[in-house]
Parts: C-alpha cells; sequence; structure tokens
C-alpha cells in the first residue's frame, strides 16, 4: 500500500512558492520528501503554522527523510526539527546538496539575526515522542523558525551523503527497501529518488527537474543513456510523482536570456549607474557567477578593446558579491567539479570565451600569464568576482554613485544585503533592479516582480516565451527595514549596570548555593588519612568526635574574617547545620547527645614516606625557566608571531546592542527588468517527460487548480498515457494499491545451483521460473524449496465413512487436511497407506458409478492399486519458458529496420497495429508475394498477436520480438 499526504504544495495550492513536503507512507514506513520552509519575514507575518505544527507532530515518528535540492523551500525547516522537533531518524541527500544546503541555511540564518531578535526558547522540545507530546498544544507555535549556526552545522553533519545511479541498501525497519538517487538538473546535487519495494513496485519522485543542459549542470538523467534520453531505472516506473506548476511555462531559448541579461548589464554600466541582482546564496547563484565573470573575462581581454567605448581604458565597472558565504560557496564548488557539466566540466586548463552579441561562437582561448593563477578550477576561478562580507564593506570599497554590478543575497530581498543595497540604489534613476526569479508571495521581490509585469504587454509578460523590456518603478514606497545597532551614551551605561548587577546577583546567588552544599555534605565527607579519622572517643556515651578535612578552602561554618582553614563539625545545633545521631552508638531509650566542646586540631604540613612532601609546582616553574633561557632568538620571535595570529582569529565579543525596527518611504526611480534563471522545466518539456516515462500511475503536486485541470485534459487525451491521475490537496491521502503479505522462503541447494544461468533481467529485478515443493526443515520455521523429485507427495486413501456411503458413492467425499512432513516422502507402499491417510474430492472422466452399487473397502482398494483411469488425479503441466514486459512498438520498428544483413521495412497503419515486411516495397503495379507482410497487433494490456505466413521474414519477426521482451526459461 502506497500513501502520499502532501503536507505543503500540492495541486491545489493557492501560491506555487509554499515550502515542498510530503509524507509518503510506504510498507509501514513513514518517508518525508523534503522538507522546506517559506521566508522569515513571511512566515513571521502569518498568522497560523497549520504546517509547521504538522511536521513537529510527525517528526518523532519518521522513517527516513530525503532532501532532493538546496534552496530554501526545499530544506531550510530540516536543522531546526533536528535540534528542537525530534528528528531524529535518517537522513540521504547527494554530496552537493549537503554542502551547498549547510552555505544556503547559514547565510539566512546569519543574515536574518544580524537583524532581528530570536527567541531560541520557543517552540524548543527534547528529543523523542513523549516530550513532543507533552509540548504538543500548551505551547503554540510561532515563527520564523530560525536555528543556531551550530544547530545548522550539526544538522548537516548528521545527513549520510549518497552518489547517483548507485542502488542503496537501506537498514533497519527500511531494509527491503532499495534507494538510488539521479541527477535531476536545475539546482547543483538535485535528486530525482527511486524507491523500489518488492511488495509496492517502483516510485519516483520528480520535483525540480530541468531537461536542458547549462553553463554548470547537465541536463535531467543525462541525454547519453539510449534513445529516449533517460537511464533504464527511471523508465515506466510504477508511480511517478511530479510538479504541474509550469505546464502552461514556455520559456525563451537560454541563449536569449543570457543575452538579454548581459545586454541590460552593459548598457547600464557604461551610461555610468549600477545593477542590483538579488540571487539565492548558492544553487542558482553559480550559474550567475560563471556567465559574468566569462562576460568580464571577453571585456577585459586585450583583442576586444575595440568593442569599448573608451579605448585607452579596460572594463573600469567591478563584479560585487555581498555575502557572508560567498567565498565558503565557491570554495565547496571548486570541490565539486565531478558533480558538474557544461562549459565548468569541459573549461580544465582552458577557458570558453564566446560574445553572445555577435562574432564567433564556442571560441578556446588560452589563459595569459597574468591569469595562469588557480587555473586548475577551469570556469569557476571567478578572477573578476570581489566578495564582500557585508553592504557596509562594499560600500567603503566603492562609493554608492560609482558604476557597478552587485549581486547581493537573498532573492526575495526580505532581509539582508540586497534589501539594504535596495534602499540606496533604487532611489538613484538610471538604476536597474535585475529579478532572476518571481520571488515568494508578500515578499518585497515578488512586489516588484508584479509592477514590471503590469507594465509588459501581453507576448512581453513572463510564460510566454519572449524577453520583455525595462519596467520603471516610479512610485512611493513603504519599506519596514530592521538593524542591530550598537549601544551608546546613557543606554550603554545602564546596559552595563544591569549587567554588574546580574553578575553579582548571580555571584551571590552560587556562593550561597556552595555554602549550602558545604554544610549538608560536612559530616560525611571522607577523612584523608586513618590518623585523621582517629579522634577522641568517649565509650561511655558513645560519641564519636571525628577530625576532617577536604578543602583547605571549604569551611562550611566560617564567616566573615573567620580562619577559611579550619573545617570542624560537631553535633551541637549550630544555623544551617543538620544534627547528626549517634550512629549505632544510641541505647534504646536514651535521647541524642551533642558535644558541648567541639575541639579541631590544627594540622601541620603535608609529610611523604620521608619526611618531606614535594612542591611539583616548583619543579614546574623551574623548568619552564629553563627552556625559556635556552630558547633562541628566533624561536622567540615565531611563539610571538604564533600567539599574535592566535590572538587576531580570537572573536571578538559583540559589543551591547540592540534591535530596532523602522519604516522608510522610498522614492522609487530605478527601473525593472525580469529574466527567468531559475533553472526549471517548462510546458513542454514536463509534457513529454511524462510521455516519455511512462508510468502507470500518475501524482500531480505543486500546482494551481486551474493549471492542473489544463495538464490533467491534455494527458487524458495523450495516447500511449496513464489514466489513473491523481490530484492531491493539502492534507489529503492517495492511496494506491492493496495491502500485500509477503513471506520468506529459503531456496535449496537442490535448486539454486541449477540457477547460474537462468536469470533473466526484468525492470531492474532477476527473475527465473522454477518448479520445486515446500518442506519444512527441522527446527526452522523457514520453509525450503527444494526440487520436485526430492520432496515425494504424500501417499492418497479414499476412505469412506460409515454413514455418507451415497456420498462416496457419486463422487461427492469432501477434502481433507494436508500433512506436512520435515522429510521427503517415500514410495507409496501398502504398509504406509494404513498409517496416512488423506481425504479427496473424486471426479471420474468417464464412468459413473450408478447409486445402487454399493462398494466395499475391498473394491477400493483395488482401485487403488490398480489406479483405474476414471479415478486418476490429473497433473498440470507446467510451461517451459515465459516472456514478460511490454512490448513497444516503435522500439521494435527501429530494431527491425536496423537488422543486419537483412533490414525488415516497418509502417505503422493504425493505433497498436505494426507492418512490416519487404512487401511494403513491392511497386502498385506487381503482386505482393506471400509471407512478404507480417502484422503486430497489441491487443488488451498484454497480448500481442504476430499474423503472416511463416517462412524466414515470420522467423525474424518473432525472434525480434522476443528480443524486446524478457524471457524466464523454467528450472
Amino acid at each position: 500500500m502506497i500513501t502520499l499526504t502532501p503536507l505543503s504544495s500540492s495541486a491545489s495550492a493557492s501560491s506555487s512558492s509554499e515550502p515542498i513536503c510530503y509524507l509518503l507512507e510506504l510498507d509501514e514506513a513513514r518517508i518525508l520528501l523534503d522538507l522546506g520552509q517559506r521566508d522569515y519575514r513571511s512566515s513571521a507575518s502569518q498568522k497560523s503554522w497549520e504546517y509547521e505544527e504538522k511536521v513537529r507532530e510527525l517528526a518523532p515518528t519518521l522513517s527516513l527523510v530525503l532532501l532532493s535540492h538546496s534552496p530554501t523551500t526545499y530544506l531550510s525547516l530540516y536543522p531546526y526539527a533536528r535540534a528542537r522537533w525530534g528528528l531524529t531518524c535518517p537522513v540521504y541527500a547527494t554530496q552537493p546538496t549537503v554542502e551547498m544546503g549547510r552555505v544556503v541555511c547559514l547565510a539566512e540564518v546569519e543574515s536574518w539575526r544580524s537583524e532581528s531578535l530570536v527567541d531560541d526558547t520557543s517552540s524548543f522540545t527534547s528529543n523523542g515522542p513523549e516530550s513532543s507530546k507533552l509540548d504538543k498544544g500548551k505551547k503554540p507555535l510561532r515563527g520564523p523558525f530560525v536555528p543556531t549556526i551550530e544547530e545548522v552545522h550539526e544538522a548537516f553533519d548528521w545527513i549520510k551523503a549518497i552518489r547517483y545511479n548507485q542502488p542503496l541498501h537501506l537498514g533497519g525497519d527500511l531494509s527491503h527497501l532499495l534507494l538510488t538517487p539521479f541527477p535531476s538538473g536545475h539546482t547543483l546535487g538535485g535528486t530525482l529518488f527511486k524507491i523500489r519495494s518488492p511488495t509496492s513496485g517502483t516510485i519516483l519522485y520528480a520535483v525540480g527537474i530541468n531537461h536542458t543542459s547549462e553553463r554548470h549542470l547537465d541536463g535531467m538523467v543525462g541525454g547519453q543513456n539510449g534513445p529516449t534520453g533517460y537511464a533504464e531505472g527511471v523508465l515506466r516506473p510504477d508511480l511517478l510523482i511530479v510538479e504541474g506548476g509550469r505546464s502552461e511555462v514556455v520559456n525563451p531559448k537560454r541563449r536569449d536570456r543570457e543575452t538579454a541579461i548581459l545586454d541590460v548589464v552593459t548598457s547600464t554600466l557604461e551610461s555610468n549607474h549600477s545593477v542590483l541582482l538579488p540571487s539565492d546564496p548558492s544553487p542558482r547563484l553559480l550559474e550567475l557567477l560563471v556567465l559574468l565573470d566569462q562576460h568580464w573575462t571577453f571585456k577585459l581581454n586585450p583583442a576586444n578593446k575595440r568593442r569599448q567605448t573608451n579605448q585607452n581604458d579596460p572594463w573600469p565597472y567591478p563584479l560585487c558579491l555581498v555575502s557572508r558565504t560567498g567565498q565558503d560557496m565557491v570554495a565547496f564548488a571548486r570541490s565539486l567539479i565531478e558533480w558538474m557539466g557544461g562549459v565548468v566540466k569541459e573549461s580544465g586548463g582552458e577557458e570558453v570565451v564566446s560574445d553572445l552579441n555577435g562574432g564567433k561562437k564556442g571560441r578556446r582561448r588560452k589563459r595569459n600569464a597574468g591569469a595562469a593563477l588557480g587555473s586548475e578550477y577551469g570556469a569557476l576561478d571567478f578572477r573578476h568576482v570581489q566578495f564582500f562580507l557585508t553592504p557596509s564593506d562594499l560600500l567603503q570599497a566603492y562609493p554608492l554613485m560609482r558604476p557597478k554590478l552587485v549581486l547581493a543575497i537573498p532573492p526575495t530581498m526580505s532581509h539582508g544585503p540586497s534589501r539594504f543595497l535596495f534602499t540606496t540604489m533604487a532611489s538613484t534613476e538610471g538604476n536597474v533592479i535585475l529579478l532572476t526569479s518571481p520571488g515568494e508571495d508578500t515578499t518585497l521581490a515578488r512586489e516588484l516582480y508584479d509592477t514590471w509585469e503590469a507594465q509588459q504587454d501581453e507576448t512581453g509578460k513572463w510564460a510566454h516565451g519572449k524577453i520583455g523590456k525595462l519596467g520603471a518603478a516610479k512610485a512611493q514606497l513603504k519599506l519596514e527595514m530592521d538593524s542591530k545597532v550598537p549601544l551608546v551614551g546613557a543606554e550603554l551605561e545602564a546596559h552595563l549596570e544591569a549587567e554588574r548587577l546580574a553578575k553579582e546577583r548571580e555571584a551571590a546567588h552560587q556562593a550561597a548555593l556552595d555554602r549550602s552544599k558545604r554544610m549538608l555534605e560536612a559530616d560525611d565527607l571522607d577523612s584523608e588519612s586513618e590518623s585523621e579519622e582517629s579522634g577522641d572517643e568517649d565509650d561511655a556515651d558513645g560519641i564519636i568526635v571525628a577530625k576532617r578535612l577536604r578543602d583547605e578552602n571549604a569551611n562550611a561554618f566560617a564567616g566573615d574574617g573567620e580562619d577559611v582553614n579550619r573545617t570542624m563539625s560537631f553535633d551541637i545545633y549550630v544555623k544551617g547545620q543538620q544534627t547528626r545521631i549517634n550512629r549505632g552508638y544510641q541505647k534504646d531509650g536514651e535521647m541524642t547527645r551533642f558535644r558541648m566542646f567541639p575541639f579541631l586540631e590544627r594540622r601541620g604540613r603535608k609529610i611523604d614516606a620521608y619526611g618531606e612532601g614535594l612542591d611539583i609546582g616548583q619543579w614546574v616553574r623551574k623548568g619552564r625557566e629553563i627552556e625559556e633561557e635556552g630558547e633562541t632568538e628566533e624561536v622567540r620571535e615565531k611563539k610571538r608571531l604564533k600567539e599574535e595570529e592566535e590572538e587576531k582569529q580570537k572573536v571578538k565579543p559583540e559589543p551591547p546592542s540592540k534591535y530596532i525596527s523602522e519604516t522608510l518611504q522610498l522614492d522609487l526611480k530605478a527601473s525593472i527588468f525580469f529574466v527567468d534563471m531559475e533553472g526549471l522545466h517548462d510546458g513542454q518539456s514536463i509534457k513529454t517527460i511524462i510521455s516519455d516515462l511512462q508510468p502507470r500511475k500518475l501524482i500531480i503536486v505543486r500546482s494551481q487548480p486551474d493549471i492542473t485541470s489544463s495538464l490533467v485534459k491534455y494527458l487524458n487525451s495523450t495516447a500511449g498515457v496513464t489514466q489513473d491521475i491523481y490530484i492531491p490537496g493539502t492534507d489529503e491521502q492517495i492511496r494506491i494499491g492493496e495491502h500485500v503479505q509477503s513471506y520468506s522462503i529459503t531456496l535449496g541447494d537442490s535448486i539454486s545451483a541449477g540457477l547460474a544461468k537462468k536469470w533473466s533481467k526484468f525492470e531492474g529485478y532477476e527473475v527465473a521460473m522454477i518448479d520445486g515443493k515446500i518442506a519444512f526443515a527441522p527446527g526452522s520455521t523457514v520453509p525450503v524449496l527444494e526440487a520436485s523429485e526430492l520432496v515425494k507427495p504424500l501417499p492418497i486413501e479414499a476412505t469412506i465413512e460409515e454413514e455418507p456411503e451415497n456420498k462416496a458413492a457419486s463422487g461427492e467425499v469432501s477434502e481433507g487436511d494436508v500433512e506436512m512432513t520435515t522429510e521427503p516422502a517415500k514410495e507409496a507402499t501398502d504398509d504406509t497407506v494404513q498409517d496416512e491417510q488423506v481425504n479427496v474430492k473424486i471426479e471420474p472422466e468417464t464412468e459413473v458409478i450408478k447409486e445402487d452399487i454399493k462398494p466395499d473397502l475391498e473394491q477400493l482398494e483395488s482401485l487403488r492399486k490398480t489406479k483405474t483411469k476414471g479415478y486418476e488425479i490429473p497433473k498440470l503441466s507446467i510451461p517451459s519458458s515465459l516472456l514478460i514486459g511490454t512490448l513497444r512498438l516503435n522500439s521494435l520498428k527501429n530494431h527491425l529496420t536496423n537488422l543486419k544483413p537483412l533490414s525488415i521495412p516497418c509502417e505503422f497503419a493504425g493505433e497498436g497495429i505494426l507492418i512490416c515486411g519487404p512487401g511494403l516495397q513491392t511497386p502498385e503495379n506487381e503482386k505482393v508475394k506471400s509471407g512478404s507482410i507480417i502484422s503486430i497487433k497489441k491487443m488488451g494490456e498484454n497480448g500481442i498477436v504476430i499474423e503472416g505466413t511463416i517462412g524466414k521474414i515470420y522467423d525474424l519477426v518473432v525472434k525480434a520480438v522476443k528480443s524486446e521482451l524478457a524471457s524466464v526459461n523454467s528450472a
């Protein structure tokens, strides 16, 4: 049984920017497919968090989590759920998804925490289902859900990295499942997950796919895997989970989109204005950096100076990236080149330099001597990209009015550098805000995109296959800005005074706790030596006075000015001291007595067995002085430099700060331009992909109702596409299949030894037909399948009871129970017949026993011995071979056409009918020879009919049909 429940981004969702998360229940395993989160500012402004409540409830019960991509909509809630909601199950993702996802989450967390106050105590629960149940309902969730930096690192260290095309047998309760990842395009490390279950079939999770190659990535699965362009493992899944939200989108060509971006950037910079390009921290940022860095290389190439406005100066405009994690992202990407494609994988020690505006295409230029450093990274050198941690660092290096191209995170512009730089650059006329994605709902990026789209004509709008034009943003905009500013003046003094008082209160409280602990433990301290345990003993009263010393600095009863080196214990009541009874010495009926005159002997210095105690610290100090005297000046200089370096690396404590929020009134004068660079499929490609994959069942997710209905209508009208299409809503369970009981059986040596060369491959399985009988080995509950001749059938005895004689005579004897044996049965003899009897239903073939005939036991015995024809039990025959699979007539046509040395022409005569043979090429005036035309028809689901005259052509066609199917031979 397969059950899919969309927790978010269903096929009936009202927004395509919702986080992606689906619960897949497969064979009692609960698998979570992706775990995304909304933008932090959007999450903080919403009123209900139903999606997060469901994730928190499910987290302790999950069996597996699969992360397919690294943007925030796919995995940003995972670190928080791992740290706060008891998510302890295994998590799988590719290595690039792990590293790039870590960068994305760190960038988002650091950016948000640098501006807004985060309450780390809210919604925190201990690991485990019990704590989650206790917390449920008592602490309502309230976003945003921002983990700490340590929690992000810990969560991503927990993920198990996997590689493409390598089947992975899961462990534990998931040992029956087989997981295989395939490349999906869109992002570095993006994955199609294929899950194979022995009882439920194959499930292919395909969300976030791109079939076309880009500058740093290859397309989905790869185009070198057979004539269809897909790997064999993804074809014909039992269930395909695919997104349908872009089924009405028409993408412009990639070359046209890149040309439009470079044209806008070049024209804006040459007019002495700046460009702001909001981008995500890593997944799609790599594609933009490769494109822009190569454009800067082309502009700075001395051979292209004639193309510049001022031939005396090089390209003077800086290419800047403002991100706290930008350099880390590039370092990770350089270690993952084997996962990439396009010009990044091909460049190596060379660089592809092309002018998108004209000229020669695909020219390769050797790098000059000045650019040779770091050439082993190829197109990932990024020699022209300058990295800045904060916007203030950028504005300090390049003033606001200097023309520059700035890439800033995040793409939603809801917080961080992109939001701050927007407030400084959007008020200057001539500047351009360049958007590469529509952005999430209720964010600043979506608001600017809506403004741009409203100014375009019908052909220039997004999703219509054309590139739009620059749009003006001349309007007033209110913008809420959060920031963290250091305290100054009276606020700083008040904060420091409050901190001092808090420390004093904490120190006093801790001292009180320590004193109380010492007082309570003073009577139970262990003595250091046997001599210290001995004391004055009063045998008459049974009172023991013991002198103990544990810590030279501990005195449970010392006040201010008292000798802290003395520790005394007495049984008289002292405030704060518990009363001590006479342990074992108190007589019956006698009251507790107290020491009235306690005395503690002053101790001298410690001595060892030789009469003197060694001061180890003195020898250590002396050894250090000797080492320092023997050091050379060079060694001292190295130690000093090392100490200075360690001092520089120490993180300086943050100055006291406060979080403020203010509303800015912006006068927008900059222009807005949008080019889709998300790297996702369009409508025509997703329809083609579904038709090529040929799934048996289809579930559509992440779409809108009107777009979903249009896609379903198209698929229903397309021949060869499944009609079992499901469109689940949010929290709606889709159940596919039935509960199947599986049993374990062991192949005996007699069968397994003869199967070496009889296995046949079928859709990733190896199958073979065998014939055997089941027997139970002594002491084992798992049955063993052995060859039929080794496990012979039990003898059959037809018995007649006294009363139902007529029923026995008419052949209506009821069936009995068959006994199982642990040993192979022997030949039936007269002796064994009486011991083991089996009641069977006798159905004579020709002779009918009349009712007036009453057979006795002797007649039945003679019938059993002679095995009369009418009483023989027929034996079932097992076929010698079996053909399984689905015949594709298009593939069969290609096979017959390419036969060597004799090629057989073929053509389709209708749906499901293929005609082939040399008679197809016979001229009209000639008579078609017999046996020259063969027809192949598909009947029903798996029926195949081959019609024609038996001959050489017929034999070749039959052989070709069999080669397209999987043959299973009998054992």
